[in-house]
């Protein structure tokens, strides 16, 4: 199997970034970003200066102005936000074809062969994409690279704080990675970790260092392809396929960990609006929805729910998704992240509908005025209630 290099580019704290890009006077200032508004708002974005101060995510607006007058609190722009991280994916694109979109603010990058294309080391090109996206985009970036996808995560989240640059070399993965915790691994859940670390099983080095069929028993195929990407084979690349997804995901991980269900409605709310946007421009429709909660110490919880009609519309899928929260919702729990999963998906060429077969597809032409809406001028131009 040929070695694979693979990049992961990850914005930093992109809804404040991208509100610097249209008000530099805001750099080097406590920012954050909010939904909602007046005093019903919520921060979902904090500069590092705002978090030096002590201001929590998910904290409500009047709390922050009382507490910490100093801030500045911007009402979110998502469209606008899409607009800076579609400019960034371009930029992206523009040094290989090889990128699979992650979120609307990570991506997924196969440096492969570009060393010898651009005539430099992969640190250099590295460099050089992060200084482009700086100079096109005034987007500060971290980028991690190494030889998979896991170690390329795990690159990223280091580089944030070693100058936006991390990587793990193949040839020296022990070396540089080898005594980091187990649970701080992309993949490794609460319960995984529980069971790895009751068999001794506590670092990197000890999991890779356990037999394959071992791993297997208690991990399943999932667990052994964690140690495959651990030891640096790329078993899963980078998927830039643009052909009709067969589900639809919207999830991100908060900047810091939250009991607030007003803030966990509000960030549904945008997962699912993003997922069901993507689904009308593939003119698909939905059977199921999901939600996925992620706690603090990492455990998941999830539940779908079979809608009776599918459907395309921004209000039956957040009504669907906001039950789904309430009955997962544990006040006494923080959370790390929440996200949205479309299922069941159908499209406008496979429906043969009986003219006398009662209606089984919801093509929300509402939505899809608002979609335009959006489009023109931006996302707080209308705001959905449920």
């Amino acid at each position: 199997m040929k070695q694979r290099i693979i990049g992961l580019i990850d914005c930093d704290a992109f809804f404040v970034s991208c509100e610097r890009v249209d008000n530099p006077d805001l750099q080097d200032k406590p920012v954050c970003v909010m939904t909602g508004g007046g005093n019903k708002g919520i921060i979902v974005s904090r500069s590092k200066e705002a978090k030096s101060l002590g201001i929590k995510m998910g904290a409500p607006y009047f709390q922050v102005q009382k507490m910490f007058p100093q801030a500045i609190c911007i009402p979110a722009r998502h469209f606008r936000y899409e607009e800076i991280s579609f400019k960034v994916m371009n930029i992206i694109k523009s040094f290989s074809p090889d990128v699979e979109e992650v979120s609307i603010d990570e991506a997924y990058i196969d440096l492969t062969g570009l060393n010898e294309v651009y005539k430099t080391s992969y640190t250099e090109l590295v460099s050089k994409i992060r200084e482009t996206i700086w100079q096109e985009a005034n987007v500060p970036v971290s980028i991690g690279v190494s030889s998979s996808k896991t170690l390329a995560k795990l690159a990223s989240d280091k580089a944030k704080n070693c100058g936006g640059i991390f990587v793990i070399r193949p040839n020296k993965i022990n070396e540089t990675i080898g005594e980091e915790n187990i649970e701080n691994i992309c993949g490794v859940g609460r319960q995984s970790a529980k069971s790895l670390n009751f068999h001794g099983v506590f670092t990197v080095a000890d999991f890779v260092a356990k037999e394959n069929v071992w791993i297997k028993k208690l991990l399943g195929i999932n667990g052994l392809n964690l140690k495959f990407e651990l030891m640096g084979n790329c078993i899963s690349g980078v998927d830039a396929d643009t052909q009709a997804p067969q589900s639809i995901q919207d999830t991100k991980s908060f900047d810091d960990f939250t009991d607030s269900l007003l803030f966990l409605h509000s960030q549904l709310n945008y997962h699912v609006h993003n997922a069901s946007r993507k689904l009308r421009r593939w003119n698909g429709f939905c059977e199921e929805v999901g939600v996925m909660l992620r706690t603090k110490d990492f455990r998941v919880f999830e539940q779908h729910i079979r809608l009776e009609v599918a459907t395309n519309s921004d209000f039956s899928l957040r009504k669907a998704a906001a039950k789904l929260l309430e009955e997962l919702y544990n006040p006494k729990m923080f959370y790390r992240s929440i996200g949205v999963e479309l299922r069941k998906l159908s499209y406008n060429e496979e429906i043969q509908q009986s003219l006398f077969e009662a209606l089984r597809h919801e093509d929300d032409k509402l939505s899809r005025v608002l979609d335009d809406l959006e489009q023109k001028f931006g996302t707080e131009v209308v705001k959905l209630g449920i």
